[in-house]
C-alpha cells in the first residue's frame, strides 16, 4: 500500500477542566503516565511508526512548552522530522488554527493532515493508516462507532425532554484526517470567536464531505480522574517535582540578575 505523505497535529492545549474538577491545584492529564509512558507520549508515538509522516506539531497551554517537551520524553529527538511545540489559544479551534499556521511555514511537502487528541493514548498505527487510506480516497475521514444505547436529550431542569432517534448516530474519535488544502481552507474561514466541537465540524461547516471508518472502543479518551488508575499518587509526585523545578528556575534567574548587577 502506498501511504501518502502527511503531517500530524497533536492537540494538548486544553485546561483538563473535567479531569481537575474539585481540585485546587490543576495538572495537565496529558503529562501523567500510563504503564511507564506519559499519555502525551502514547498519543504521539504511533504516528512516528508510519514512514510517510513529514512533521509533527504539538499544541500546549501558554507557558507550558518546557513541561510539554518533558512529557514527550525522547520523541522530538529520535528522528530528523520537524517536531514543533506551539502555544495554543483560548479555545481548541484557535489552538488548531495556530498549529495549522505553523505547518504552512514548513518546507516539507505533505498531502494530508491528521489531527489527534493528545488525551487519546490508545491510538494504533493501524487505525491511523486505515483512516488515512479512506481520507486519500474521499478527502477526509474520521473513526466512528455506531451508537447502540438509547439516546435522550435532557432539559434544563435535568429531566428527559426528548427521545432522540439513534438511527445513523455515531460517536466520533480521532485521528481525524483531511486533505491538506481542505482543512486549511476550512480554518481560513474560522474567526477567533468560533469554538467548534471538533475539526470535522469545521470541515463540514465549510461545505466539505467526510467519510467514516470503523473506530475502536479501546481508542478511548482520558477525561476523568478515574481514567488513570494511580492518578492521585502521580499527581502528588508531579506537583512536588513541578514545585522543585520552578524553585530551581527561580534560583537560576536570581543568580543571573545578581551577576548582571555585579558587572
Amino acid at each position: 500500500m502506498n501511504i501518502p505523505p502527511f503531517a500530524a497535529i497533536i492537540t494538548a492545549a486544553g485546561a483538563s477542566e473535567r479531569f481537575n474538577k474539585g481540585r485546587d491545584e490543576k495538572v495537565k492529564k496529558e503529562y501523567l503516565s500510563i504503564d511507564g509512558h506519559t499519555i502525551l507520549y502514547r498519543a504521539t508515538e504511533p504516528f512516528l511508526e508510519i514512514p510517510s509522516l513529514r512533521a509533527i506539531i504539538v499544541t500546549c497551554p501558554n507557558g507550558c512548552e518546557d513541561e510539554t517537551a518533558v512529557a514527550l520524553e525522547d520523541l522530538a529527538s529520535i528522528n530528523g522530522l520537524p517536531f514543533l511545540i506551539v502555544e495554543g489559544g483560548k479555545s481548541r479551534t484557535e489552538s488548531v488554527k495556530k498549529a495549522l499556521d505553523a505547518l504552512k511555514n514548513l518546507p516539507f511537502g505533505f498531502e494530508y493532515i491528521a489531527i489527534h487528541d493528545g488525551a487519546r493514548p490508545y491510538v494504533t498505527p493501524e487505525m491511523i493508516i486505515r483512516t488515512l487510506a479512506t481520507a486519500s480516497v474521499s478527502g477526509a475521514a474520521v473513526p466512528a462507532m455506531r451508537v447502540t444505547d438509547a439516546v435522550k436529550r435532557l432539559g434544563s431542569d435535568g429531566t428527559i425532554s426528548e427521545n432522540v432517534d439513534r438511527t445513523g448516530m455515531v460517536r466520533v474519535q480521532t485521528p481525524q484526517i483531511f486533505r491538506a488544502e481542505w482543512i486549511l481552507d476550512s480554518y481560513e474561514r474560522v474567526s477567533e470567536d468560533d469554538d467548534f466541537a471538533d475539526d470535522i465540524e469545521v470541515l463540514t461547516t465549510a461545505g466539505y464531505p467526510c467519510s467514516a471508518v470503523q473506530g475502536d472502543e479501546s481508542n478511548k479518551k482520558i477525561t476523568y480522574f478515574k481514567d488513570i488508575p494511580d492518578a492521585e499518587k502521580q499527581i502528588d509526585e508531579y506537583l512536588d517535582a513541578r514545585a522543585k523545578g520552578r524553585h530551581s528556575a527561580e534560583a537560576v534567574r536570581r543568580m543571573r540578575e545578581l551577576m548582571k548587577e555585579s558587572d
